[in-house]
């Protein structure tokens, strides 16, 4: 385990830290500045570079549509292997041996649920066996092997809990976690230019924001962390790449304000009474998925934020559930962690948004800087694929959140 004598840093960088292949000249010089005595040690958990996933499962999903999950676990897995290499190869460049890990190697074992596993255990002894070798560790964030020795994956965008499973086992107290915006807004910088940056919030209001469909934390990662109590740092991947200050949001460490979110790719299902709804809510959960009740002209529907396939999990529980479309969904989360929840036509989310934000905080004054772009996508996210994936099958999967 780490000691203050011998501190390990647990820092994560998504995909949008990776744009072009310089990018990961970029991230390890970071990384090396950060080496600040001859015994400090860093663990760098990498997504895949941006756009990567989506590409590699379109691709899959062109062969087969009715893809298995074991498969497509194993096809995904790909781009964070390729990130963690780059990266390690980019520090070794700058004169700084890395060594990274991919799943098979870094001793992270899950259940056996594709495509949404669960972590179960972290043996350290891979990661400490690296540091003897190495100060700088790169890990493949988001996989594991479950006791089949198999690639899972943790779900989309799980890098997140990666970064902070490891941060608790190996006793960092904090993990840093790298990306496209400032931290955590009281709403989505996307959709509202005038958002206020969160300098810090409960584990409790950020884990009901991210189950609510917020692209902030990976919800998993948000539990793991109250769990164990890892003081989470959301920054702005840009403004530290550049030296410029970035403090970013502190999660864990105390209240912030009220935060509105949207989410326009919801899942709603209505099933046969109110009781089964709320079995339902419980029943998932202990599959690693997520959903809400939410209700809609007097009757509770099961809501599950975008990103997650249910279909299964109902089936398994027995429930006959209907498919209910055309809505989304606009959550206030309270900073105690409450929250309420309305739908809204899908083509309204962002004006419901941006008005109940508005109800929250006013209107914003004239020439507000916008705290957020784009996010573009890497021009090398198709290295394994070649300059483009055949067309026929194009539009049959959506990618969500950060990568």
């Amino acid at each position: 385990m780490a000691t203050d004598a011998n501190p390990v840093k647990v820092l994560k960088f998504g995909g949008s830290s990776f744009i072009a292949l310089s990018d990961y000249a970029t991230v390890a010089a970071y990384v090396i500045g950060m080496l600040t005595s001859a015994d400090s040690r860093i663990a760098v958990v990498v997504s895949g570079m941006s756009g990567s996933t989506g590409r590699l499962l379109e691709a899959a999903l062109s062969i087969d549509p009715d893809l298995h999950p074991q498969v497509q676990d194993q096809v995904l897995s790909t781009a964070e292997m390729v990130s963690a290499s780059l990266l390690r190869a980019a520090l070794n460049a700058a004169g700084c041996p890395a060594t990274d890990l991919w799943a098979p190697q870094a001793g992270i074992r899950s259940d056996n649920a594709a495509t949404r596993a669960r972590i179960v255990s972290i043996d350290p002894r891979p990661l400490l066996d690296a540091f003897a070798e190495n100060r700088v560790v790169v890990v493949a964030g988001g996989q594991a092997m479950d006791d089949g020795n198999r690639i899972t994956m943790l779900g989309r965008n799980s890098s997140d809990l990666t970064a902070v499973a490891l941060a608790a086992r190996l006793s960092a107290g904090e993990c840093q976690i790298f990306g496209d915006t400032a931290g955590i807004f009281t709403t989505d910088p996307h959709v509202v230019p005038s958002a206020r940056l969160m300098p810090r919030l409960t584990y409790r209001q950020c884990r009901e924001m991210s189950e609510s469909g917020a692209k902030v934390l990976h919800w998993g990662a948000v539990r793991h962390a109250q769990e164990h109590g890892v003081v989470v740092r959301c920054r702005q991947a840009a403004a530290a790449l550049a030296g410029e200050a970035a403090p970013g949001t502190s999660v864990g460490a105390g209240p912030g304000g009220a935060a509105v979110v949207g989410d326009a790719r919801i899942r709603l299902f209505r099933l046969p009474s109110a009781r089964d709804v709320h079995r339902a809510v419980q029943g998932v959960r202990d599959v690693n998925l997520v959903a809400r009740a939410v209700d809609h002209l007097g009757t509770t529907l099961l809501a599950f934020p975008a990103g997650q396939e249910p279909g299964r999990a109902l089936a398994d529980l027995g429930l006959d559930a209907e498919p209910v479309d055309g809505f989304g969904m606009v959550s206030v989360v309270a900073p105690d962690g409450s929250a309420t929840r309305r739908l809204v036509a899908h083509g309204e989310v962002d004006s419901a948004v941006r008005s109940a934000h508005e109800d929250l905080y006013g209107s914003p004054g004239a020439g507000e800087p916008a705290h957020a772009r784009s996010k573009p996508r890497s021009p090398h996210s198709g290295l394994l694929l070649g300059p483009s994936v055949p067309a026929a099958n194009a539009g049959t999967f959506t990618t969500t959140g950060r990568e």
